[in-house]
């Protein structure tokens, strides 16, 4: 009897437990979130990350493309100084709808250039479609 209640215990615990290879089910944020869970991604050079933020555009995988690119040539002692540039930006929410939000982009006091972030719920999760530098 014992040994049947540890068996059972332990059954508990393994059906609890997450294999390595499933991902976390991504939970739906809000537009912004979405925009600033990308800018983490990029600025940490995690590009498959970064890819699950973006409608599969020609558009944005030139742009994805284009950052490993740019990633190959920063020597490994600078990238540091990428990370957390996200926490300083400033988020201005321009325009939201049902289907679809403008999140506007400033990336900190060094860079005054915004970015526009077009987005378009798809499936009830918040794609970025199409980011613009102005």
């Amino acid at each position: 009897m014992r040994h049947l209640i540890s068996f059972f215990v332990v059954l508990i615990f393994l059906t609890g437990c997450k294999s390595p290879e499933e991902k976390p089910q991504q939970e739906n944020k809000s537009p912004k979130q979405t925009v600033e869970a990308y800018l983490y991604a990029t600025n940490r050079f995690d590009f498959e990350s970064a890819k699950e933020f973006l409608i599969p555009n020609q558009k944005n995988l030139i742009i994805i493309e284009t950052l490993k690119k740019m990633e190959k040539s920063i020597p490994d002692d600078q990238k540091a100084r990428f990370k957390d540039k996200e926490k300083g930006a400033i988020y201005f929410e321009k325009e939201i709808t049902d289907s679809t939000a403008n999140i506007i982009v400033t990336p900190n006091q060094d860079i005054v250039m915004p970015i526009d972030f077009k987005l378009k719920k798809v499936k009830d999760n918040w794609l970025i479609e199409c980011v613009i530098l102005n």
